[in-house]
């Protein structure tokens, strides 16, 4: 709890930086979101206070966190330094973190309260990161949005998520030979581990429509092969491509009309938002990768 009094303090102070870089641009709307995520991290914050004086806890004591930020951000006014896309993707980003950490939180608890809490607070991060990336993706000039595929049907989400999950294993396999090669092995084996789910849930699947636009572009270009690509462009592969994989499933969600057909989207969204998670985070342990 100190740690996540902690994130939900940073996150809402972070957001009040943003909401006033991006109304000095005149992006009211975006200021508007911005403002709106800063005032429900104070109510995450909040709620977690109640809770531990509900359940006779000492009071929280947060945890120093700060949020992943670029250089050029100033981090005492929020100099306007760069643009709302930018913005939106360092919101996105710790947001994400943000997520992983109630998901590992849920994973290892011993208590099935913690669990049960970390769970909900998980899926409220989960919706700023749906919201979040829907105003990225808008904030995209239109020759670097990616391909959009909204399914209509369960049928057609299995069949798309069948073609991008085969793809991404064949992405996978290839990063886990680059990265091997170089001499990390752990890294690797996650890589390989990534593979192998890629395929559980692809089914044994033989897709007829392509994965995603990372992978197609990959293969075509024969970057697939053995040899072709060094060990950290070969993560950077794996996670554009599980990047570009969230986004489909968020926008399948973002776009449903049918209860079972979100569902089953969100569900896939989580799984590949942790799929991400772990797959940046060989980036991020130069040890590792």
């Amino acid at each position: 709890m100190d740690v996540a009094v902690g994130m939900e303090h940073e996150a809402a102070l972070r957001y009040e930086q943003l909401a006033a870089m991006v109304a000095r641009q005149g992006k009211t709307e975006l200021a508007t979101l911005f403002g709106r995520l800063a005032e429900l991290e104070k109510t995450h914050e909040d709620q977690l206070s109640r809770w531990a004086q509900r359940d006779g806890l000492r009071a929280p004591q947060p945890v120093q966190f700060s949020w992943r930020m670029p250089e050029t951000f100033d981090q005492a006014e929020g100099a306007q330094v760069f643009g709302p896309y930018e913005a939106l993707a360092v919101a996105v980003r710790n947001e994400e973190r943000a997520f992983a950490f109630y998901t590992y939180v849920a994973a290892s608890a011993l208590n099935e309260e913690v669990r049960r809490r970390a769970e909900s607070m998980a899926r409220e991060e989960l919706e700023h990161v749906s919201l979040l990336r829907r105003w990225r993706r808008e904030a995209f000039h239109a020759s670097r949005q990616p391909r959009r595929r909204n399914p209509r049907t369960l049928e057609e989400l299995f069949a798309l998520s069948a073609a991008m999950e085969v793809a991404s294993a064949e992405v996978n396999d290839a990063a886990a030979a680059a990265v091997g090669a170089s001499g990390a092995v752990e890294a690797a084996a996650v890589l390989r581990r990534l593979a192998d789910k890629a395929r559980g849930h692809a089914g044994g699947a033989a897709p007829n429509v392509p994965g995603s636009d990372a992978a197609e572009g990959a293969r075509a270009a024969g970057l697939l092969r053995p040899g072709s690509l060094t060990a950290e462009k070969a993560v950077r592969l794996s996670i554009q491509d599980a990047e570009e994989i969230l986004d489909t499933y968020l926008a399948a969600a973002e776009h449903a009309t049918e209860e079972t057909l979100l569902n089953e989207a969100q569900k896939l969204a989580e799984q590949s938002l942790g799929r991400l998670a772990l797959t940046r985070s060989l980036l991020a342990n130069p040890d590792r990768a």
